[in-house]
């Protein structure tokens, strides 16, 4: 009978089972999205280590840096930490190199919205030199430990370790999942490299020839290179150099790596440090390190900031959190949304229907058996909803999940109906209580005063 009366009218019960199983389906794909954030992964892209130490412009904004960390505050940090790897990352003080490239390579560097004749006259205000135009070059050096941390995708990185064929590894750009963007754009390996490093160079005031000073406008203003040397290299390697032990900026050219004493000896010029960075050995050293360091760049004096694992897995659990908030609140709306459909349908379905259970209870039906009816009803509600529920977590989980980690790269997302399982006995609960009490309220009024109503 309890099966029946869900027939008599087929399409609020199919609200009431969609409202119900939507919000379960809803909280499933929240739970398997959350589930799926992969600390790992969010780790490897934001770090490659346990702690990098600059100064604040280091992290905030590098390429119009004024001051850097100094040897001895690195010095100091040695003194202080226990490390199994550690090394510095430098960089060119002076003016930064050119890096000479073809005119195809140029073009393809640079941003897809400028127009062609602001890409002419570009091109026309750059120096050529045998068919090779102009190209900035950021070149970082780096002490020979901290080659581990790079990733070779092409090519060999040992000749460059070695110093064999004034070899140069050229950094690749890759996207938020790790893979190499336009490979055409950078020479091949193998190939000949012209860097020209610059020595001195100043502004001239294009109106009176002489050096411009603090008063001349910027469109006055022309480069000019005093002095400077070629050197040549050969690319023996294509690497991905991790952001957080990079310049953090991009240019519009090439950008290399070289070990610290080569960079030191081809450029002629003033090499700084611009990060120094290590691992520690064991969750107790990493402990005393952040301590370590929280302390010496809590104040303003010392001009230090640092990145470490615990940092970002602090921020990577608020992210998490974040979402399992929203997508929380939006899963309890629909859900109480779900529910009073639900308490409406059984509500309704009762209060229209004393007159029916009068008769019922006139012809024999006792009062136990009606109430068992309606829970019936009620389980059949409930547990429609949960199984329609399962089957489409069952249909829609492995799409979503291809989805995501396709939209998010730091999901790693697993199929799991837990939470459908766990909503299961929720609604069997509400499907025995909802009907009782309703019809515990109903049945107050004797059976001929129920048969009397119209």
């Amino acid at each position: 009978m309890a099966f029946a009366n869900l027939g008599r009218q087929k399409i609020k019960t199919l609200l009431v089972v969609v409202s119900l199983s939507l919000s379960v389906v809803l909280l499933n794909l929240l739970v398997t999205f959350t589930n799926g954030f992969d600390i790992e992964k969010y780790l490897s892209n934001h770090t490659c280590s346990d702690f990098i130490v600059g100064s604040t412009e280091y992290f905030r904004d590098f390429s119009s840096a004024k001051n850097y960390i100094t040897k001895e505050q690195i010095d100091e940090i040695k003194a202080n930490t226990n490390q199994t790897l550690s090394g510095c990352g430098y960089k060119i003080l002076g003016a930064e190199p050119i890096a000479w490239m073809s005119e195809d390579n140029w073009r393809k560097g640079m941003t897809a919205d400028l127009s062609e004749e602001i890409i002419k006259l570009s091109l026309s205000e750059m120096k050529n030199e045998a068919g090779l135009v102009e190209g900035h070059a950021l070149i970082e050096g780096l002490d020979p430990s901290l080659f581990e941390k790079l990733t070779v995708i092409e090519g060999n990185i040992t000749p460059v370790l070695n110093g064999e064929n004034n070899s140069i590894a050229m950094v690749i750009y890759t996207d938020d999942y790790g893979n190499p963007e336009i490979l055409d754009y950078y020479p091949e390996v193998g190939t000949t490299q012209t860097i020209t490093y610059i020595e001195e160079c100043y502004y001239l005031d294009s109106r009176t020839g002489e050096k411009a000073n603090d008063n001349t406008p910027p469109q006055f203003m022309e480069y000019h290179i005093a002095k400077s040397h070629d050197v040549n290299y050969t690319i023996s390697a294509y690497v991905i150099v991790p952001t957080s032990m990079s310049h953090r900026y991009q240019i519009s050219g090439y950008s290399f790596v070289l070990p610290f004493e080569k960079l030191v000896a081809d450029s002629k010029q003033e090499i700084i440090p611009m990060f120094y960075l290590f691992d520690t050995a064991n969750k107790t050293d990493e402990e005393l390190a952040e301590s370590y360091l929280a302390s010496i760049s809590s104040d303003d004096i010392s001009g230090l900031m640092y990145e470490s694992k615990a940092i970002i897995r602090e921020d990577f659990k608020s992210f998490q959190n974040m979402f399992l908030l929203m997508g929380g609140l939006l899963c309890a709306v629909i859900g109480v949304v779900g529910v009073l459909n639900f308490f409406n349908a059984i509500m309704t379905s009762i209060l229209s229907r004393k007159r029916e259970f009068a008769v019922l209870q006139s012809v024999g039906m006792t009062s136990k058996q009606l109430n068992a009816m309606l829970v019936y009803e009620g389980l059949f509600y409930a547990l429609g909803s949960a199984l329609v529920a399962l089957i489409l977590s069952f249909i829609m989980n492995p799409m979503i999940i291809v989805l995501l980690e396709k939209i998010f790269w730091f999901v790693s997302a697993k199929f799991t109906i837990i939470p459908v399982l766990i909503v299961v006995p929720i609604f069997a609960l509400l499907g025995c209580l909802i009907p009782s009490i309703m019809y515990k309220q109903t049945s107050k009024h004797s059976i001929v005063e129920r048969l009397r109503e119209n």
